[in-house]
């Protein structure tokens, strides 16, 4: 078996060591864009298409821009979208009502969707209101529950990001850019809600150099 095929007969599990030395294994990759508090929202924010060695690890962990270096490759079973719990929910649903998101692999869309209709499955939880003055501010909302049953997998429709071909996925305006209002004051317990913080995950398994 060559890396980045994988039969339709046969998906393997745990650490499995294949020709030209490939550890074949479940592995997530993520990418974070964000934007400020007061400002308006782009037509286009792309993802993927930075490194961990360029915008640091807890932005993405990607080694190479919109590729998967050779001889590595992925196979893709579920995208999601995690919105940060510190943005205000009303640019959370703004958002996820004004834009849509594609995933490109080479020249074609192979996935697109609304935000919401691909949570990510992660995310903190358990926020209690106060008798504080802002206790209006102490709440959040996630993209779907924060648990990894509440994702949509495509473990039968796998998508494959073959070694040093482009992929790329592009969450486009289609309707009206949001306006994210103003960083809102917090108690000293909290931290300041406002803009936009939103991640994208990728799940499945890859095929990793072992050398």
């Amino acid at each position: 078996m060559t890396p980045g095929t994988y039969p339709s007969n046969s998906i393997p599990s745990g650490n499995v060591f294949v020709q030209d030395m490939i550890d074949r294994g479940p592995r997530l990759i993520w990418h974070r864009q964000t934007a400020a508090a007061g400002t308006t929202t782009g037509p286009l924010y792309a993802y993927f298409n930075t490194t961990a060695g360029a915008s640091g690890k807890n932005i993405t962990n990607l080694l190479q821009a919109n590729r998967v270096p050779p001889p590595e490759a992925m196979m893709l079973m579920s995208l999601g979208f995690r919105f940060a719990v510190n943005m205000l929910p009303a640019d959370t649903i703004a958002f996820i009502d004004a834009y849509y998101f594609e995933l490109v692999i080479g020249r074609k869309i192979f996935i697109e969707g609304i935000l919401d209709q691909y949570p990510a499955g992660c995310g903190l939880s358990g926020w209690a209101a106060t008798n504080h003055a802002t206790t209006a501010l102490i709440q959040s909302t996630n993209n779907g529950d924060p648990s990894l049953l509440a994702q949509r997998r495509f473990n039968d429709w796998p998508r494959i990001i073959p070694a040093n071909v482009y992929f790329e996925v592009d969450v486009k305006l289609g309707g009206t850019a949001v306006a994210l209002a103003a960083s809102v004051a917090s108690t000293v317990v909290s931290p300041a809600y406002g803009g936009l913080n939103l991640r994208v995950d990728g799940d499945g398994l890859y095929d990793a150099s072992v050398q």
